[in-house]
């Protein structure tokens, strides 16, 4: 697998010990940060695609890679690194929100999936460890066609969702609380329980991740958005959890959520900073090593994987 950062913000290269240590391919397109952070029209998104196309030389991925894009508020790019997929895959959304409205005449990080959904190359969605704005009043925009068909599926962080539409969708929590006052903990066999009716399709094809750290508490990842309720432990678990269900078959993933201060151009995008972004206290050389530790946790697992994968097919190998 390859390391590639697509550096919008300056939040990934700044993190010296996973730059050191994996060096990853770094693509400066930090130019056109402030013109796509948060969200862009449709015309300047395709002109973006285009640069990044060539940035990365070419439109398609042909091997496996883990992208770093940065804040949470690029997660929409992950809607252009799907597109450079040519092979169906099924898609897991690790995120504290769905980012899937419709109807929305722009892009922007909170509707990249619904477009994901409709790309002929996407097949099976599955959505981990959400909360926030899936039963409030966004869930009119949520996309209940594909939701009702189970195309995606959804295994929420810690509650079942409220809502006459959402009792006629399965969506029992990933998380329990023992007591009251005890910490979300992840049951034995929750995973496994979620998984066993998809594994048939999760080995069929590959497995392209989009993980998010605003899933995790805020000591775990300082993020420009409201963070969620997993530890770095539990997220970790339901990466290794889906990964061995595709039998290590990954096709990509991209990992967003590095907080960055937010610059951005245009009059568009500084109303949705206003009206979107919680205000955050957030202390920049702490976010920048907490969430190098988090990415470098992410990177263990994703490491093990490789190689075992890389193991076996030496084994099928010699023994064919």
């Amino acid at each position: 697998m390859r390391i590639r950062v697509v550096d919008l913000d300056g939040s990934v290269p700044s993190q010296r010990k996973l730059i050191k240590l994996y060096r990853p391919s770094v693509h400066q397109l930090q130019h056109w940060g402030p013109r796509v952070r948060l969200g862009c029209s449709f015309g300047r998104f395709d002109r973006f695609e285009r640069s990044l196309s060539r940035a990365l030389g070419g439109p398609v991925d042909d091997k496996a890679h883990a992208t770093f894009l940065g804040s949470g508020d690029f997660h929409h790019v992950s809607l252009a690194l799907l597109r450079r997929q040519r092979s169906p895959v099924n898609l897991l959304v690790i995120d504290n929100h769905p980012d899937w409205m419709r109807k929305i005449p722009f892009v922007h990080c909170g509707t990249w999936l619904y477009h994901a959904a409709r790309l002929p190359q996407v097949k099976q969605i599955f959505h981990v460890g959400g909360d926030v704005d899936f039963d409030n009043y966004f869930q009119w925009l949520a996309p209940w066609e594909e939701l009702n068909r189970g195309k995606i599926v959804v295994l929420p962080a810690v509650r079942r969702l409220g809502g006459w539409r959402w009792a006629r969708v399965g969506n029992d929590p990933l998380l329990v609380k023992s007591y009251p006052a005890a910490p979300y903990s992840l049951p034995p066999g929750r995973l496994k329980d979620f998984l066993r009716p998809y594994r048939r399709d999760l080995t069929s094809r590959p497995l392209y991740i989009s993980l998010d750290k605003d899933v995790l508490r805020a000591d775990y990842a300082p993020v420009n958005w409201d963070s969620g309720h997993t530890s770095v432990m539990q997220a970790r678990a339901i990466l290794e959890a889906f990964l061995m269900a595709a039998g290590g078959n990954l096709a990509g993933i991209d990992i967003v959520g590095d907080w960055s201060p937010v610059r951005l151009g245009g009059l568009f995008r500084r109303m949705l900073h206003l009206t979107e972004h919680p205000s955050l206290r957030v202390e920049s050389f702490a976010a920048t090593r907490t969430n190098e530790q988090t990415n470098l946790a992410f990177m263990e697992s994703l490491d093990w994987f490789a190689r075992a994968t890389s193991e076996r097919t030496k084994e099928l190998a010699a023994a064919s």
